[in-house]
């Protein structure tokens, strides 16, 4: 016999004892709970909640796009021989400011409400969760809001506003 066959084999050290895994106790929801997701499931609780965040964003772009306005002259230099006071400048300049937010408000609303809306219904008929609902989603809404074009403003809608949900959805990774 070799010298290899009669040593005995070396002895392996034994693994560490993995640490228990810790989970936290199943809590059943309260009826509270249970209330608020039943209301906030609603489409119309959403679609609601979303036009009104897209009225504040809407507001918003309306206003720094009315100051980059320079008082209603575009991004022409203000003649110097203005014989404006410049209380009826500054007047002006909010009456531009007043309008574009409000414009900008209410088609960010109606765009969200839309949006949101028709996502809401069609995650609910294919009882799915994924990116393909803001896909058809995004054609939908497209589609609604080039409706008084014509068909193929209808078409061009539906293709430009899902490829842009897509794209949002990709990137943000929801």
């Amino acid at each position: 016999m070799s010298e290899s066959e009669t040593q005995a084999p070396a002895p392996t050290q034994p693994t560490p004892a993995r640490p228990k895994k810790k989970y936290d106790p199943i809590t059943l929801p309260n009826f509270e709970q249970i209330f608020m997701q039943d209301i906030f499931d609603n489409c119309f609780v959403k679609a609601t909640m979303s036009a009104a965040m897209g009225g504040l964003a809407g507001a918003a772009f309306g206003i720094f796009s009315a100051s980059l306005d320079n008082a209603g002259h575009g991004f022409e230099p203000v003649p110097l021989e203005n014989d404006k006071p410049t209380r009826v400048v500054i007047k002006e300049m909010l009456l531009n400011m007043k309008n574009k937010s409000w414009s900008f408000a209410k088609g960010f609303a109606v765009m969200g409400a839309i949006y949101s809306f028709n996502e809401c219904c069609i995650e609910k008929e294919r009882g799915k969760h994924d990116k393909f609902n803001a896909t058809l989603a995004g054609c939908a809404t497209g589609g609604m809001l080039a409706y008084a074009g014509g068909p193929k403003a209808v078409g061009m809608g539906c293709a430009s506003f899902a490829a842009f949900s897509t794209a949002i959805e990709y990137f943000m990774d929801h």
